[in-house]
C-alpha cells in the first residue's frame, strides 16, 4: 500500500512540476501582433539575448484585421500597433491598457516630444499618450521616377497627365485615397459631407482614367522594375532597391497628404504585461531604436538617434509637418459614405 501511495505521490509531484514548468515558460514570453517587418530582427534577437524573454510575432495587414482579432476576445497578444485613427476606437472598446508610466520612465524621457510636437498631435487621438507610444512619424506620399517623368511639377496633378497613362498607381485603400483628397481640397479627412465627397469622387475619376490600377501590395516592386513610374503610397521602392538605384526616385508629399503616426500599445488582456513594459523600455532606447530608423528611414521619434547613424530619412520632418495632416477617426456614417465613394470610383469607366 505504501508503494502504491509513494507511486501516486510521485505522479502528482511530476504533474505539478510539468505544470509549473509550463507556467514559467509561458511567463517568459511576449506576443506581439503588428505590421509585417515592423520590428527589426536585430531588436528582437538582442532583446531575447539580454532578457531571456522569448518573443513571438504575428502579423496583420490592416487595422480592421487587428480590430476583428481583438474583438474576438482573444487574450493571445501583449503588444499591438494601431494607427492613430484606430487608437480612440480601441480605447473606447476597452482593448488597450492604460500605461503605468512609472514602468516607462526612460521611454517617455527618450521621446522627441518637443521637436515633433508629439503631445500636440496626440490630442487628436490619445491626449497625454496614456494608451499609445508613437513609433513611426511619416506621411503617405507619391513616389516619382525622375528619369522617366522629367522635370514637370511633382504634385497631384501628375495623375491627370495622360503621357503616363497605364504607368501610375494609387493605393487600394479608400481611407488613404479619400482622406488625402479631402485634405487636399481643404476639408477634414473624416468628412461625411455629400458635396465634399462628390467633389473628391469627380476628381478621382479623372485620375483613374490614367491609372494602371489601385494597388497596395506590389507598387514598390513595380516601381523598382520600371513597370510603374508614379505611385501614390508608402516609400516601398526605397526598401525594394539598392542604394545606388534610389537616386532616380523622389518621394513627395502633396498638400493634404495623410500623416501617420504608428504606435505601440499594450493590450488590456495581455498575459505578460511586465514583459511588454520591459520590451518597450528596451525598444525606445536610442541605441536600439536606431535599427528601426535604419530599416524604415522614417522620422525617428526618439532623441539622439541621428548621432548614432549615417542614415537619412526619406522625407524631412519639416515637409511632413508643412504638407500633411493627421487624420481623425471616422464616424460610422463617414466610414460608410467614404467606402461607398471609393467603390464608385473604382467601378467608374
Amino acid at each position: 500500500m505504501k508503494k502504491i501511495f509513494k507511486l501516486f505521490l510521485m505522479c502528482i509531484l511530476s504533474i505539478f512540476a510539468v505544470s509549473c514548468s509550463g507556467e514559467k515558460e509561458a511567463e517568459n514570453e511576449l506576443n506581439i501582433y503588428t505590421w509585417i517587418y515592423f520590428v527589426p530582427d536585430e531588436v528582437i534577437e538582442n532583446f531575447e539575448k539580454e532578457t531571456g524573454i522569448k518573443v513571438n510575432i504575428s502579423y496583420y495587414d490592416t487595422n480592421d484585421t487587428l480590430m476583428a482579432k481583438l474583438l474576438s476576445g482573444t487574450t493571445q497578444y501583449d503588444i499591438v500597433s494601431p494607427s492613430t485613427d484606430f487608437v480612440p476606437i480601441m480605447v473606447e472598446a476597452g482593448m488597450l491598457e492604460k500605461f503605468d508610466k512609472s514602468k516607462l520612465t526612460e521611454t517617455f524621457k527618450n521621446l522627441d516630444t518637443e521637436g515633433l510636437n508629439l503631445y500636440e498631435y496626440a490630442k487628436v487621438y490619445d491626449d497625454g499618450l496614456n494608451y499609445s507610444l508613437p513609433y513611426g512619424f511619416f506621411a503617405t506620399g507619391i513616389t516619382v521616377n525622375k528619369e522617366k517623368v522629367g522635370n514637370i511639377p511633382y504634385n497631384l496633378d501628375i495623375f491627370l497627365n495622360s503621357d503616363f497613362k497605364g504607368a501610375m498607381t494609387m493605393l487600394d485603400d479608400g481611407r488613404e485615397v479619400i482622406g488625402m483628397m479631402l485634405q487636399h481640397f481643404g476639408y477634414s479627412s473624416d468628412s461625411s459631407n455629400d458635396n465634399e465627397l462628390n467633389k473628391v469622387k469627380e476628381e478621382l475619376i479623372k485620375y483613374k482614367k490614367n491609372l494602371a490600377k489601385f494597388d497596395s501590395t506590389t507598387f514598390g516592386k513595380g516601381l523598382a522594375a520600371g513597370e510603374f513610374i508614379v505611385s501614390h503610397g508608402y516609400p516601398d521602392v526605397f526598401y525594394e532597391t539598392e542604394a545606388y538605384e534610389q537616386d532616380k526616385f523622389v518621394y513627395i508629399l502633396p498638400k493634404g497628404a495623410m500623416m501617420y503616426i504608428d504606435n505601440m500599445s499594450i493590450t488590456k488582456n495581455s498575459k505578460h504585461k511586465d514583459n511588454a513594459y520591459k520590451f518597450l523600455e528596451y525598444l525606445y532606447k536610442p541605441e536600439n531604436y536606431k535599427y528601426v530608423f535604419e530599416n524604415f528611414r522614417q522620422i525617428p521619434v526618439v532623441k539622439g538617434v541621428y548621432e548614432l547613424t549615417d542614415t537619412k530619412p526619406i522625407a524631412s520632418a519639416k515637409d511632413i509637418m508643412e504638407n500633411a495632416k493627421l487624420p481623425r477617426a471616422l464616424s460610422d456614417e463617414a466610414k460608410e459614405k467614404q467606402e461607398k465613394i471609393f467603390n464608385e470610383v473604382k467601378l467608374a469607366k
